[in-house]
């Protein structure tokens, strides 16, 4: 018993402390900022050489404020809005879907998506798609990525557990951990909201260029069991 209140008492922590509306403005804050700055060169304007040397920046405060207002305006005029860390936190610490003793939907299996087939998402409350900067890419500008994070190989068997001893462990840890998923460039989106969409759809349907690409989209996802196959 005393792993289970473990357990819960760290779930219920976890929920507290990254789930506040605070924690959500720092995650789609740095987002929309760098989403703005690429078409506003107001954002990329040098700021004044001793600003940083001076004591009192409080004279930088109705700049600052100009600013934001001007983010929140296209905030509303566009809705774009894209949460990243949140999301993948909440997908690296969820439980797989439960299957009882049917585990087959979690191995790849059956026919393989060509370009005539039909595909459904399946598992959509265990996959999440975010939009962020290359991961992979060093340079000082990095070209936006679409990210797609799942929970469908997270071990149910060690999922919140521990002891009292490891807890700031598993806490530090659990920045350093990475979520399963897969990586596309920016122009699979529109594809990737249509399979979110819920609705079947043809390969040959979705919104890419090309049919390699769309039949590489369908086989990614079928390799990571986030589709069915008709």
């Amino acid at each position: 018993m005393p792993v289970v209140l473990q357990s819960s008492r760290f779930s219920i922590f976890f929920f507290l402390s990254c789930s506040s509306w605070g924690d959500f403005l720092l995650d789609v804050i740095p987002g929309l900022v760098f989403s703005t700055a690429k078409e506003d060169v107001a954002l990329r304007t040098s700021i004044p050489r001793k600003l940083l040397m001076q004591v009192d920046i409080a004279g930088s405060t109705e700049k600052l404020s100009s600013i934001l207002r001007m983010l929140a305006d296209r905030l509303e005029n566009t809705g774009e809005l894209r949460a990243s860390d949140m999301r993948k936190d909440f997908i690296m610490n969820r439980l797989p879907p439960c299957l009882g003793c049917n585990s087959d939907s979690l191995t790849p299996g059956g026919k393989l998506p060509k370009l005539d087939s039909k595909i459904r998402l399946q598992f959509r409350d265990h996959a999440v798609i975010t939009v962020e900067p290359d991961q992979d890419n060093s340079d000082d500008v990095r070209k936006e990525m679409v990210y797609v994070y799942h929970s469908l190989r997270n071990r149910r068997e060690t999922h919140m557990m521990g002891t009292e001893d490891d807890d700031t462990a598993s806490m530090e840890g659990a920045a350093q951990q990475t979520p399963h998923g897969l990586r596309f460039p920016l122009s699979y989106l529109d594809a990737l909201k249509q399979i979110w969409s819920g609705s079947t759809v043809c390969v040959k349907e979705l919104q890419l260029t090309s049919a390699e690409e769309k039949e590489n989209l369908a086989l990614a996802l079928w390799t990571e069991c986030l589709i069915e196959v008709f």
